[in-house]
């Protein structure tokens, strides 16, 4: 089975129920002797309700039709006394299960969002955002009643139908088997039932994983949907996919309402039976109180089995949402750091990349036998057409994705010897697109660099000549960003990026297209900041626009994943190669544009 089966649930899994719930059951652990306190309840509650009318039955009898005042009102008493303590042992059950299913959700949120957060990003260039936000609240959501009360109940129930059968047998054999003889019906239309229900939930999940997933999709989008007029076509797309929900909740919804009403008529045809004989026994085989007790039973009979009915559907929920609660932890695309892994000291020598292939798919190559060095406190620039594979040589040296062939060595040590945290801490990469917080300025330049000083960002942002850029925000390093920050512009973006980068004391800054769409007054901002930190820093600069690299230490050429090309500016236009052609293209498009 693929990891996207796992996700979409769209695998038709036989047998899986018991393993699901053994796996839940590993979230239970730390709270086995809660969860066995609930069940002991739980049994004792089934076991004390069945009580009741077999009183009745006494109280009737053999005090009320024999006049015993004095007995009868004791019976009553205790009669009340069994409602008392059954009402009691409901309340501590409902709420210690209610508070164990909490503890265990809690729980498995926070595995999951570990769990996610530890996820090669390949993953993620597969997996829809929306169908990844389903898991965390939804389908946990889905497990709520499942452990907070669904399967404790559902073998209170099963319990609770035992002890009755058992007293209707005790009480009175005859009419507990024709009770009983209607369980053929009830058992057939259990088992359709039974089907019907859990091919409907399944694929009532996977429908509101792509709702979401487009929901996301699109709502994150408005701006590009509203550009091009596309928000009628993409309303219809939703209006499909929501009418496909609201169908299949139909169908599951038609399924109940032909269940319940088959068990009321199977629950009429038990009480017409008991009538039918009560009609000739009473008052010689069969006594009043006998009866009165009989009525009861069958009622208590078929609550429980509605209310198994509706434990079942409460454990198919749960089981489909813990199907694919279990599928994305079975997902293993991790990086992991290799036991002997080390931390990344402060940068001595420089980066080499070594003979390095990669393939996003495994079958495409991005890269070719890439070989280059950056040396300590150089400018290094990366260019050469779209698809050339530039921001995937910034990706393998941030680790985001591991090379199938070569390596990239830092100081002469390969970085899986490196640990992810400390390379991370060490490269600071800008990207073309940076994505901003939904907090402060303040806030998003100091992510993740524990202990950051807001006089240590006045500082750098001095150092860099960026200051008035914060000064003319509203409120300046407390100015609080929307979401992505798209209360700036691009460029602005881009600026508190590269601050961000510079105040963690980073040795080596990637710069990743981050002058790409920015205006010229921005990328003059961005120019000067490089200056300042040229020497200071060791800089990898991937570039589209060969204009901004020109004073680089050195150039490197990718042409189809391959260096075709390395040397400085003068040195590759004297050598009139791809590097020449591309200057000389660049150059006539702003003379035109010019």
């Amino acid at each position: 089975m693929t990891e996207q089966l796992h996700l979409d649930g769209e695998a038709e899994q036989r047998g899986l129920d018991w393993r699901l719930l053994r796996r839940l059951g590993e979230f239970l652990r730390p709270h086995l002797w809660w969860v066995l306190a609930g069940l002991g309840i739980a049994i004792a509650t089934s076991a004390i309700a069945p009580v009741r009318p077999y009183l009745s039955k006494i109280a009737v009898d053999e005090y009320l039709l024999v006049g015993k005042w004095s007995g009868f009102v004791g019976m009553l008493a205790a009669i009340g006394g069994v409602v008392l303590l059954t009402a009691a042992l409901q309340y501590g059950r409902t709420y210690l299960l209610q508070w164990i299913g909490q503890r265990v959700l809690f729980e498995i949120r926070l595995r999951l969002y570990e769990h996610v957060q530890r996820l090669a990003i390949a993953f993620f260039d597969r997996t829809p955002v929306g169908r990844l936000v389903t898991r965390v609240t939804n389908d946990v959501e889905g497990l709520s009643e499942l452990l907070s009360s669904g399967l404790v109940l559902l073998i209170a129930d099963v319990l609770l139908l035992f002890w009755i059968v058992g007293f209707m047998l005790a009480t009175e054999w005859r009419l507990a088997l024709l009770t009983l003889s209607v369980m053929p019906i009830l058992i057939a239309a259990s088992i359709v039932f039974r089907i019907k229900v859990r091919r409907a939930y399944r694929l009532l999940r996977q429908q509101l994983a792509r709702l979401n997933g487009f929901l996301s999709e699109y709502i994150g989008g408005i701006a590009t949907t509203q550009l091009f007029g596309q928000q009628e076509r993409q309303f219809a797309r939703f209006e499909r996919l929501n009418r496909r929900y609201r169908d299949l909740y139909h169908r599951v919804v038609f399924y109940y309402a032909v269940f319940f009403p088959t068990v009321d008529l199977v629950w009429a045809l038990a009480i017409v039976l008991i009538l039918w004989y009560a009609a000739g026994a009473l008052g010689h085989s069969l006594s009043v109180g006998t009866l009165l007790a009989f009525m009861q039973y069958v009622e208590m009979f078929f609550r429980p089995i509605r209310d198994l009915t509706e434990r079942y559907n409460t454990l198919q929920s749960g089981l489909v949402a813990a199907e694919r609660i279990f599928g994305l932890l079975q997902v293993q695309q991790f990086i992991e750091d290799r036991p002997d892994a080390q931390p990344m000291p402060p940068l001595q020598r420089g980066i080499e990349f070594r003979n390095v292939s990669f393939s996003y798919d495994g079958r495409t190559p991005v890269l070719r036998n890439v070989s280059f060095f950056v040396g300590k406190g150089e400018i290094v620039a990366i260019v050469g057409a779209t698809g050339a594979g530039k921001s995937t040589v910034a990706a393998l040296l941030c680790r985001m994705y591991e090379p199938q062939q070569g390596d990239i060595l830092i100081d002469g040590r390969s970085i899986r010897c490196i640990t992810q945290q400390s390379l991370r801490q060490r490269i600071a990469l800008v990207l073309q697109q940076d994505v901003l917080l939904s907090r402060t300025v303040e806030e998003n330049i100091a992510f993740g660099r524990p202990g950051i000083t807001r006089a240590r960002i006045e500082e750098t942002l001095q150092w860099l000549g960026l200051q008035p850029f914060i000064e003319r925000l509203p409120q300046g390093l407390d100015t609080r960003l929307g979401e992505r920050g798209v209360n700036l512009s691009a460029g602005e973006r881009q600026l508190i990026a590269l601050c961000r980068a510079v105040v963690g004391n980073a040795d080596v800054i990637v710069l990743d297209e981050a002058t790409a769409h920015v205006d010229s007054l921005t990328e003059e901002l961005i120019g000067k900041a490089l200056e300042r930190i040229r020497g200071h820093r060791t800089l990898l600069v991937i570039a589209h626009r060969l204009a901004t690299v020109q004073g680089a230490d050195r150039i490197v050429v990718l042409h189809r994943g391959e260096v075709r090309e390395l040397g400085t500016h003068e040195e590759l236009l004297a050598a009139g190669g791809i590097y020449a052609r591309l200057y000389r293209l660049q150059a006539m498009a702003q003379g035109v544009a010019g």
